[in-house]
C-alpha cells in the first residue's frame, strides 16, 4: 500500500505539470476518479452534499491530504461539529495522516464554537479570509455550511455565497470545499442556490437493498469537464478512505503478453503461457474442483517466486491455511517458505456485504499487488447477488487485475455460463468422461501470441493421471 501511495503521489504531480503547470490543477484524492475528471482548477469552489455517513466527511479531507502531502501547499480544515483529536483519530484509520502535516506546520484544524445565526457566519468568514489573504492558506473545508445557510435568507445565502466565498476563493486561486447535509431518504435539499454557484457538486447516497448498504457518488456537476458517469459506485476501505469502483478503460490494459509468464512444468501441461494479467476459470461441473489444481498452483507459484493472495467465499482463512500447509507438505515443501509466498488470505461472507462491497474488498486485495489472486468458492456470489452484477463487477476486475499484473486463478463448483466467458482469458474445464475418470478441458478464450506463434487455437485435454504424474516427479 505504501508504494501504491508513493506512485498516486508522483501520478498527481506528473498530472500537475501536463495540466497546467504550477498549481493550475489541485487533485481530487481518489486516482480512479482523477482520470476521469483531472482534477479541480485554481480559483474552485466545490459542494460535497451527503447522508450522514456516507463518506463525505472522509472524501473533503482525502481532497485535502492529497494536495497538502503531495505538493506542500497549507490547507485548513474549519470544523463546525467534531473536534480535532476524534476528526484526526478517524481520519487516521483511513490513511489520512493529518497529525504530521500538523507537525509541519502545512495543516491546521479549527473547531468553530457554537454561535447563533449570524455571529456564526461573521465568525466562519473572518476565519477564511485570515487563513486564505493572509496566511496564504490555498485549501480550505468547511464542515458543515449547513448551519451558516440556515441562519440565511435565500438572498443573504447567495450573496453571502457569490460576493464573500466565491470572490475570495477566486481572488485567491484555491480550493475551497464545502460540505453540506442531506437527510436520509432525501435527494435534495436547499441550498439557498449553492449548487448553482459551485464549480463542482459531488452528492454522496447511501441505499439499502436486501438488508445491505451500498454507496453511492453522484457528480451532479464539474464545472468544464465532460462527465461520461454520473453515478459511482464505492467503498470505504480501511487505510484508503474512499474507493470508487470504476470499469478500467479499455485503452489503459496492457496486452497480456507485455508481462512475463510464469511457468512451472505441471502448469506448461496444464495451462501452457500464463502471462501475468490472465484470468483462469477452473470450472468444476461434476468432478472434484480444487486439489489437483490447487497444487499445481501452488508450485508454480515456488517456482516462479509469486506471491499469492487467497480469498475464498465459501471457507475462513484459517481453514484455507491448514489446506495450503497440507498441499505444502504432499509437494514436499517447507511450509515457512509457503507461507512467505502468501501476501493476503480472507474469507468473506457474501450475505453480509452488497456486491459493490464486494467488488471493493477484491479491488483492495489486488492493490496488495500480488502475482496471483486465488478466488474460491465464487460460486456463492451467485447465490447471494443477482448474477448480472456479480458477471459485470467480475469482469471489470479481471480489467482491474490485468493493469496491475496480477493474475486471476478462479474456482467455482458446479456453474458455468456464456456470461462467464467475459472475464475469463481461460476456461479450465473439469469433468468425468465416459468412463468417469477425471479429465481437464482448457480453452483460450482469446488465442495469444507467444514468440511469433498462436497459442491456445486448440483447446487442450490432460487426465487426472497426468497431472499427478507431473506432480510426483516434482
Amino acid at each position: 500500500m505504501r508504494e501504491e501511495k508513493v506512485f498516486a503521489d508522483l501520478l498527481y504531480l506528473i498530472h500537475n505539470i501536463i495540466y497546467g503547470g504550477d498549481w493550475k490543477v489541485f487533485g481530487i484524492g481518489e486516482d480512479n476518479l482523477e482520470m476521469l475528471l483531472k482534477g479541480f482548477d485554481e480559483g474552485s469552489m466545490v459542494l460535497i452534499l451527503g447522508h450522514p455517513g456516507a463518506g463525505k466527511t472522509t472524501f473533503a479531507a482525502k481532497i485535502l491530504y492529497r494536495n497538502c502531502r503531495s505538493g506542500g501547499v497549507k490547507c485548513v480544515y474549519v470544523s463546525l461539529a467534531e473536534d480535532r483529536d476524534k476528526f484526526l483519530r478517524y481520519m487516521g484509520r483511513f490513511g489520512i495522516d493529518l497529525d504530521t502535516l500538523e507537525r509541519k506546520g502545512i495543516f491546521e484544524f479549527i473547531h468553530m464554537p457554537t454561535f447563533a445565526g449570524k455571529d456564526l457566519v461573521e465568525s466562519v468568514t473572518s476565519v477564511l479570509s485570515a487563513k486564505i489573504v493572509s496566511e496564504g492558506f490555498r485549501v480550505a473545508v468547511v464542515d458543515s455550511v449547513t448551519p451558516l445557510l440556515n441562519a440565511l435568507t435565500t438572498d443573504e445565502a447567495r450573496s453571502y455565497l457569490h460576493a464573500t466565498l466565491y470572490n475570495l476563493v477566486r481572488s485567491s486561486q484555491g480550493l475551497l470545499i464545502l460540505v453540506a447535509d442531506l437527510p436520509y431518504g432525501k435527494e435534495t435539499v436547499d441550498l439557498r442556490g449553492l449548487e448553482f454557484i459551485a464549480d463542482a457538486v459531488f452528492v454522496f447516497k447511501t441505499r439499502v437493498e436486501r438488508g445491505l448498504i451500498t454507496r453511492f457518488m453522484e457528480v451532479r456537476k464539474f464545472r468544464g469537464r465532460r462527465i461520461p458517469i454520473v453515478e459511482i459506485p464505492f467503498t470505504i476501505a480501511e487505510d484508503e478512505g474512499v474507493k470508487i469502483i470504476l470499469p478500467p478503460p479499455l485503452e489503459e490494459i496492457p496486452v497480456l503478453t507485455e508481462k512475463p509468464a510464469m511457468k512451472s512444468p505441471c502448469s506448461e501441461l496444464l495451462w501452457g503461457p500464463m502471462p501475468r494479467g490472465t484470468y483462469i476459470g477452473v470450472v468444476g461441473k461434476d468432478a472434484p474442483v480444487f486439489y489437483t489444481t490447487f497444487k499445481v498452483l501452488l508450485d508454480l507459484a515456488l517456482k516462479s517466486n509469486a506471491y499469492l493472495a487467497l480469498l475464498s467465499f465459501r471457507m475462513p482463512s484459517s481453514e484455507m491455511k491448514r489446506l495450503v500447509h497440507h498441499i505444502a507438505q504432499s509437494l514436499g515443501q517447507d511450509i515457512k517458505s509457503v507461507e512467505e509466498l502468501i501476501k493476503f488470505e480472507q474469507g468473506v461472507n457474501p450475505s453480509i456485504y452488497s456486491c459493490y462491497e464486494v467488488m471493493g474488498i477484491l479491488r483492495q486485495v489486488i492493490d496488495r499487488d500480488p502475482d496471483i489472486l486465488l478466488l474460491h468458492g465464487t460460486e456463492m456470489l451467485y447465490l447471494y447477488h443477482p448474477s448480472r452484477y456479480i458477471d459485470r463487477g467480475l469482469r471489470d476486475l479481471a480489467l482491474y487485475a490485468r493493469r496491475k499484473g496480477t493474475s486471476i486463478v478462479e474456482f467455482v463448483s458446479g456453474l458455468f455460463s456464456k456470461k462467464q466467458l467475459a472475464r475469463y482469458s481461460m476456461i479450465h474445464l473439469i469433468n468425468l468422461d465416459e468412463h468417469s475418470k477425471v479429465v481437464h478441458t482448457v480453452y483460450r478464450h482469446v488465442p495469444i501470441i507467444v514468440n511469433g506463434k498462436i497459442v491456445g487455437a486448440e483447446p487442450r485435454r490432460i487426465y487426472e493421471e497426468e497431472l499427478l504424474k507431473c506432480i510426483k516427479q516434482m
